[in-house]
């Protein structure tokens, strides 16, 4: 297997090496500190890994649309990339539901419940799995009831509200005093001078 390392510019001993994991790259550093590389190293490095990208997918960029949201917890997902160091593939494609996401330091970082849950870990059908990716799965929007719809394109039957005669007063006050800090009561009492005033 092709791997590629750089060795820490502050600690030699601490190394970052590059390695092929199914159909990902791994980078694995050796220390939990962090590894400090020089430009000169980096660029070295940084063509390593562009050297296994190229091996993985045959050096093609292949984009790939950014999802509407990343998935979360309890949301219907299909596994895209299972272990691939314990029955690799047996998993991908199936759909079940997003139980918990770790963060990225885990190659797993997502629990994938199948089924009713029922079954034990490894149970294909009604059980759960460590996995690498997921999709979301889309699902059609709900359908809206007659009132949810009415409601969104606004319905001849439903009365445009009446404003209170008062509340034009309340409206000019309120441009009289603009920006300078006011009280409610001041506010009202202005309204209400304006009102007299007609």
């Amino acid at each position: 297997m092709t791997e590629y390392t750089a060795e820490c510019a502050i600690v030699s001993e601490d190394t970052i090496t590059a390695r092929q994991s199914g159909s990902r790259i791994e980078l694995e550093p050796s220390t939990r500190e962090g590894v400090f590389l020089d430009p000169a190293e980096a660029r070295t490095f940084a063509r390593g890994i562009i050297a296994l990208a190229d091996e993985i997918d045959g050096g093609e960029a292949t984009v790939k649309p950014a999802p509407a949201r990343t998935p979360r917890e309890d949301d219907k997902v299909r596994v895209v990339e299972d272990d691939s160091t314990n029955r690799a593939g047996e998993f991908v494609g199936k759909v079940g539901t997003l139980k918990r996401i770790r963060n990225d330091y885990f190659r797993l970082r997502y629990l994938v419940e199948f089924g009713d849950g029922s079954g034990r870990h490894g149970d294909p059908v009604n059980g759960r799995w460590n996995v690498a990716d997921v999709e979301l799965v889309d699902e059609p929007e709900p359908a809206l009831a007659d009132w949810e719809r009415e409601l969104l394109e606004g319905s001849a039957d439903v009365p445009t509200p009446v404003r209170s005669p008062r509340a034009k007063y309340i409206d000019e006050a309120r441009a009289l005093l603009g920006d300078t800090y006011f009280e409610a009561d001041s506010l009202t009492r202005l309204a209400e001078f304006l009102a007299a005033g007609e």
